[in-house]
């Protein structure tokens, strides 16, 4: 547990996630947009879409992890968004004989699936 000092408010750390130590979490929000352009090839119109959050983390396992690419999560205890349906695009496990066994998860974030 750490001290913060200093100005109030502050985020430091991580949450733990189950099965896992994690050493670095990632969460990127996209959307895609759709442009409509007039003759001149100024944007004059847009609409933007699909949103969705690209996540990635990475630690120490802690017994036995067992998510699979494929997946589908509902939270993730370090992740900024809700709601929606977490589907787990990659899992990557290294081992080596003199260091713990780590994984790295790529997941997106869908959040208007139920």
């Amino acid at each position: 547990m750490a001290t913060t000092i200093g100005t109030s408010g502050l985020s430091f750390g991580m949450s733990a996630e189950s099965g896992i130590l994690v050493s670095n979490f990632s969460e990127t929000r996209n959307i895609e947009k759709a442009e409509v352009r007039n003759a001149s090839g100024d944007v004059v119109a847009l609409a933007l879409y699909n949103q969705t959050d690209a996540l990635s983390f990475s630690g120490t396992i802690t017994g036995t992890y067992a998510t699979t690419a494929g997946a589908v999560l509902t939270t993730l205890a370090n992740a900024t968004s809700t709601g929606g349906r977490i589907v787990v695009e990659s899992v990557a496990f290294s081992k080596s004989p003199d260091a713990f066994v780590t994984v790295d998860v790529s997941a997106t974030r869908y959040p208007n699936m139920s």
